[in-house]
């Protein structure tokens, strides 16, 4: 199973998809998982480190991914193994065994102009190699599912296997340190997620603009820095009065994101174009009421227990949280809703259909 995705500057949701899907099929009796990835002189990030035994490679990312994208080197040792799973796009070479390959989204054809060069060009040979050589490819929602199969993938091929998440315990105390860190009082509505452009935190931030005369909760911003996308830039034209409200958190760990869910007000995530959307089931199994976009895999993800807006207009969203942030009893319903809903959306569930579709293929 390839585990690179941990290692990735900005792991974001490909980063915890790879560690909690081998997490999971790890703990299962009838499963063996052997990582493989890059060459590498130290561990990810804690909250990104494997589970799982990973043999590394001799090239380092960059040589590595330009190598499987292009050539049928560096080969892997399956010796012992049963098929080969990529747990992103960017498959390794062929090899006698099956290969099953994880792919979250096409967002990089979707939207070409907000992807680097390179990455772009990357994607596209990856693409095609999947879809000459994948015996099976796992996809998160019927959203990526349509993009798929009118990007060419035939549908004897394609399998839909929703995500998870196991929501951790948050104390008191753990609350108290996250909103003391960033310096968090009162209600304040959240936004999680690594900065890039097409989780469209601009139109949030207009949003918050308008309702900000009117109330006195804060925006929270939690997530890293992508790419396309500066703390600088984005609160550039804020007037300093609000300015003091909207927090941008940069790095954060698991442990004070699931904090932060915990305590949010609201939570809204108004992003264009997702494969999932993981934070949205995240903020869900905390209990709190989730905004986000109409037409996306997110609103498929969240279905009728959460409330849903046209993710271009700035005025359905400010309107929106106005309403949660003022109607306690409408926010708690959603939240209640929410919660229920996440119970569905498990790791062990996904290993599980995981599992299933091995077996069909070895």
């Amino acid at each position: 199973m390839t585990m690179e995705a941990a290692w990735h500057p900005v792991p974001g949701g490909t980063g915890r998809v790879s560690i909690e899907l081998a997490r999971a099929l790890s703990q299962r009796a009838d499963t063996k998982v052997q990582g493989v990835a890059a060459r590498h002189r130290s561990q990810p990030p804690s909250d990104f480190r494997p589970s799982i035994e990973v043999k590394k490679l001799l090239l380092p990312r960059p040589l590595l991914y330009e190598a499987w994208s292009r050539s049928p080197f560096p080969r892997l040792d399956i010796s012992g193994h049963d098929l080969v799973h990529s747990t992103t796009i960017i498959p390794p070479p062929a090899t006698d065994l099956p290969l099953v390959v994880n792919v979250h989204d096409l967002a990089f054809r979707r939207f070409p102009d907000r992807f680097p060069q390179r990455a772009r060009r990357l994607f596209e040979r990856s693409w095609k190699r999947v879809l000459e050589r994948a015996d099976a490819v796992l996809c998160p929602s019927a959203a990526t599912s349509a993009d798929l199969l009118a990007a060419g993938l035939d549908t004897e091929r394609l399998h839909l296997v929703p995500l998870g998440h196991d929501p951790q315990v948050v104390t008191q105390e753990t609350a108290l340190q996250a909103r003391q860190r960033f310096g968090i009082a009162g209600d304040f509505i959240l936004a999680a997620g690594t900065l890039e452009p097409r989780k469209n935190i601009p139109t949030l931030i207009e949003a918050f603009l308008r309702i900000a005369p009117h109330t006195d909760a804060q925006l929270v911003l939690a997530g890293p820095t992508g790419w396309g996308l500066t703390p600088e830039a984005l609160l550039e034209s804020v007037d300093d009065s609000v300015k003091t409200r909207i927090t941008v958190t940069g790095e954060i760990t698991t442990t004070e994101l699931a904090a932060l869910y915990t305590e949010a007000t609201v939570f809204c995530y108004p992003s264009l174009l997702e494969g999932f959307g993981l934070p949205v089931l995240e903020a869900m199994s905390y209990r709190t009421p989730v905004v986000t976009s109409k037409g996306t895999s997110t609103e498929e993800v969240a279905g009728d227990a959460a409330v849903t807006v046209n993710p271009h207009s700035a005025q359905e969203i400010s309107e929106t949280l106005q309403f949660l942030l003022s109607d306690t009893t409408a926010a708690r319903q959603i939240a209640d809703s929410g919660y229920e809903r996440s119970k569905m959306f498990r790791w062990d569930k996904a290993a599980t259909a995981t599992v299933e579709i091995y077996r069909k293929l070895v």
